[in-house]
């Protein structure tokens, strides 16, 4: 079954894998953190603003999150 499988190719690409793959995983992981952040302040911002505009826009769109599947959003 295996016969044709070339694992010298896993083996030289571990490296590659790990040192970039995960450098990769945690620069993503830290620039979203950091966006969700910004984007999160940002919106309480809007909705304790005294601006009804504001306020009504980010309600609607954290409700509109809110009530929408994780799913769907992906």
């Amino acid at each position: 079954m295996f016969s044709n499988f070339d694992f010298d190719i896993i083996v030289r690409s571990l490296p590659y894998l790990f040192y970039d793959g995960m450098t990769f995983t945690l620069t993503l992981t830290a620039l979203a953190t950091l966006g969700g952040i910004v984007f999160g302040t940002a919106l309480a911002l809007m909705r304790l603003s005294g601006l009804a505009p504001l306020s009504i826009l980010a309600a609607g769109y954290v409700n509109l999150m809110r009530s929408v599947p994780l799913v769907l959003m992906i």
